[in-house]
């Protein structure tokens, strides 16, 4: 009896598996007009827009001896613009700053002297010149009145000197004629009388020797005396003008040297007095300052939350973004791409941006995406806000909706209503709720999977039928019969 049981229950069992159930009744939607997007989405970080950052440009001092934090204000801190945010250890270019102000100091005394040396060097080239000057000047004078004046007095005083000697020979001649023919006709010559005329005979013969010694002499004189005079005093000239002209080249060249030195040392001075000024800059930026007011982040603006925050102690790098001041009204979202979706974005792409604790609250931007990518592959990507309705915070997560494609004012149907065979597009479509359908080819757009635009072939307000079936439910497997 109990085999009869179970043999009738697993033959009606059979009978209800393998009967179809009923079909189901395909759906029909109205064509729609509206946008249909293509998104793709992905997370950020709110983060502040006109943020100013904060480094050290050091230019003299050197980083490496240590940029040790002695004080820096907490991360998150409101400051103002002027207030002291970090101080760094000054010890070191406190040091280096007095050797380099004994160091000027030094340099400008030696400038002071050299510049006096020079001064006192041009005065004495200056006597020098005018020495050598007057020395060629008179040279040249003196040839000039030895071949004018003095030739010409020197043999006028010869005439006159010739003309005397020939006039007392002609007296002493005349006396003696005079005394002979006197004491000639005195037969009675004395003593005396011999006298006389043996002295007026040698002073005759003595004038008449004279005479010719002068003559010859003044012959001699002319025909070589005077010759190397003039030589000596053409010769002093020249020398005078060569040594005048030497004196000038040797002045020249010297103040050249001179010049060219003083350039180098007021070069250098410069330069040292623009290296302490620097190390002067450099001090003043030892005491940090907001440039602004506004929210002290520490590290870059972006990177909020921070990696790190400053404590005293911790040593900071030059030129390297160590605290930023944000401001609390103007945000941007920050993102990242991965190397594979970086492509099918289009350029200045429309973004939804939403921080996660106002999801409802949307902003909308423009997407710019780094030319270069970062460890891993990741681009960077900044959302620029175009306009914000919700008080925000700075390191706030959001929800960033890129938009791929959109086409907006376009005729719509569930993406489950187009058939694809053939390489053609089609729809189910027809003029009222109820039918009747039939098969209409049409032009698709943007598809996001669950809605497409129907770009021709379909009008605002038609209907269309869904073509894709619900899945099928799995049959429930006999209960197994327990066997008592």
């Amino acid at each position: 009896m109990k085999a009869r049981l179970v043999l009738a229950l697993f033959v009606l069992a059979s009978i209800g598996l393998t009967q179809d159930p009923k079909p189901p009744t395909l759906q029909v939607f109205s064509a729609k007009t509206g946008t249909v997007r293509r998104t793709m989405d992905s997370t950020g970080t709110l983060v502040p827009a006109n943020a100013a950052a904060i480094r050290l440009d050091l230019k003299v001092y050197d980083a490496r001896s240590g940029l040790r934090l002695i004080e820096v204000l907490d991360h998150g801190t409101f400051v103002n613009e002027g207030d002291v945010i970090a101080r760094i250890d000054p010890t070191a270019i406190d040091r280096m700053l007095k050797r380099d102000r004994m160091s000027l100091d030094r340099t400008e005394l030696d400038m002071r002297h050299a510049e006096e040396k020079e001064r006192m060097q041009a005065e004495q080239e200056a006597e020098q010149l005018q020495k050598a000057e007057t020395d060629a000047a008179r040279a040249e004078k003196k040839l000039k009145g030895y071949r004018e004046h003095e030739m010409k007095f020197t043999e006028e005083s010869e005439r006159l000197s010739k003309q005397a000697r020939r006039n007392r020979v002609d007296d002493q001649k005349d006396e003696l004629e005079q005394l002979e023919k006197m004491y000639g006709e005195d037969e009675l010559v004395d003593a005396t009388e011999e006298i006389v005329i043996k002295r007026s005979r040698r002073n005759f013969a003595r004038s008449t020797a004279s005479q010719d010694l002068g003559e010859r002499r003044r012959k001699y004189t002319k025909e070589w005396y005077y010759h190397w005079s003039e030589e000596d005093l053409v010769r002093n000239a020249k020398v005078r003008g060569a040594s005048l002209a030497r004196l000038r080249r040797s002045q020249e060249m010297s103040r050249e040297r001179r010049s060219m030195e003083m350039e180098h040392k007021r070069f250098g001075l410069a330069r040292q007095r623009e290296r302490f000024a620097d190390l002067q800059k450099d001090r003043e930026q030892f005491v940090v300052r907001a440039p602004r007011g506004g929210i002290l982040l520490h590290g870059e603006a972006d990177a909020v939350p921070a990696a790190m925050t400053w404590k005293r102690g911790a040593t900071v790098r030059n030129r390297a973004i160590i605290l930023s001041v944000a401001g609390q009204r103007a945000y941007k979202a920050v993102t990242k791409i991965a190397e594979k979706d970086v492509l099918s974005i289009p350029a200045g792409a429309a973004v939804e941006v939403a921080a996660l604790l106002a999801p409802k609250r949307k902003m909308m931007g423009r997407l710019q995406v780094e030319y270069l990518p970062k460890k891993g592959g990741m681009f960077d990507a900044t959302v620029t806000l175009a306009k914000q309705e919700l008080r925000l915070r700075p390191g706030l997560s959001a929800k960033v909706i890129i938009v791929l494609e959109e086409e907006r004012d376009a005729v719509t149907v569930p993406s489950g209503c187009v058939i694809d065979k053939g390489g053609k597009k089609w729809v189910m479509a027809g003029a009222a709720k109820d039918g009747p359908f039939v098969k209409r080819e049409v032009t698709v757009g943007v598809s996001n999977g669950k809605r497409t635009a129907i770009r021709s072939g379909l009008k605002n307000g038609e209907f269309v039928q869904q073509q894709r079936q619900p899945a099928r439910p799995a049959s429930p497997a006999p209960a197994r019969m327990r066997k008592k």
